[in-house]
């Protein structure tokens, strides 16, 4: 009686270590050290990331309206936030974030004209009244700030890589459709441009004088395609076709890694694998300074 006794016990002692360590593991259990996995794609997927897919999501340009036609229901190449037709499809010469130059007048521009007598008792009054202590005349430079103004937004250029028909001019104008997801590739834009060109900047200072020339005026084109969970954490990134610059390459991948969460996706974008898939394509073209030998 005492061995089946002891038996018992030996039995549940056992049994309850077993339990308490299966309850405790999973609180005693460290967390996985989060890993984002950059791979390079194989052939046949590289190959499948070349062929023609889905329309490009362009950021949204806006052209004079005398630029513009009226929208018909052909199919445009381009996706944006609205949909809009043009006379000819055209790129801005600058690069940058796509935008076009203030299409807007100042109101100091165009001052409403005084009445002639009115006019010249403003003008008696600047002669004779505006003028400080030491007997300088005060000047209304408002003019000039407002052109200054103008000048400075006087710029368009344009942030993404056009195919080769669409020809250079003074403003970016393109055939767009209405893209559904516009403002969510907008903000992924925001997030990652500057970080993206300054590490592309930061790979180009590191050339020395043999990589200049090689690099120098042709472009680089990085494929990749970045996984997000549904509440937009970046998980993995995908090189779908390799630049041939490998810092060129990892600037895409490390933009990426630091922005880390794009919020909001719409939930719509999310595929059968409960994850989003964003294709992009980053495109360099580097045009080295002209090297002088000094002697």
């Amino acid at each position: 009686m005492a061995v089946i006794r002891a038996i018992l016990c030996s039995f549940m002692f056992h049994f309850l270590v077993i339990v308490g360590l299966i309850w405790l593991a999973p609180k005693l259990q460290l967390p996985e050290p989060e890993v984002i996995e950059v791979t390079l794609s194989d052939e046949q997927k590289i190959f499948n990331a070349l062929k023609p897919k889905d329309r490009s999501v362009v950021r949204q340009a806006v052209v004079p309206e005398k630029m513009k036609l009226p929208e018909d229901e052909t199919l445009a190449r381009f996706l944006s936030e609205q949909k809009q037709r043009v006379k000819e499809e055209t790129q801005a010469a600058k690069s940058g974030m796509t935008q076009n130059r203030s299409n807007r007048e100042s109101a100091v521009n165009k001052p409403e004209s005084a009445p002639p007598k009115v006019a010249e008792q403003k003008k008696q009054q600047h002669n004779t009244e505006d003028v400080d202590k030491d007997g300088y005349r005060n000047v209304d430079i408002s003019k000039e700030l407002a052109e200054m103004k103008r000048y400075n937004d006087g710029f368009s250029s344009v942030g993404e890589s056009l195919p080769t028909d669409v020809k250079v001019g003074s403003f970016t104008a393109l055939n767009t459709d209405r893209y559904l997801f516009y403002t969510f590739y907008a903000r992924v834009e925001e997030l990652i441009r500057y970080r993206w060109e300054t590490r592309v900047q930061q790979a180009i200072d590191q050339f020395d004088r043999i990589d200049r020339i090689n690099a120098g005026n042709r472009n680089w084109v990085t494929q990749a395609e970045f996984i997000l969970d549904r509440n937009g954490n970046l998980r993995s990134a995908l090189i779908m076709k390799s630049s041939g610059i490998k810092n060129f390459d990892m600037a895409a991948v490390n933009a990426f890694k630091e922005a880390r969460i794009f919020p909001n996706p719409p939930q719509e974008m999310v595929k059968e694998d409960g994850y989003i898939h964003l294709v992009f394509s980053f495109t360099v073209r580097y045009s080295p300074p002209a090297l002088v030998n000094r002697n």
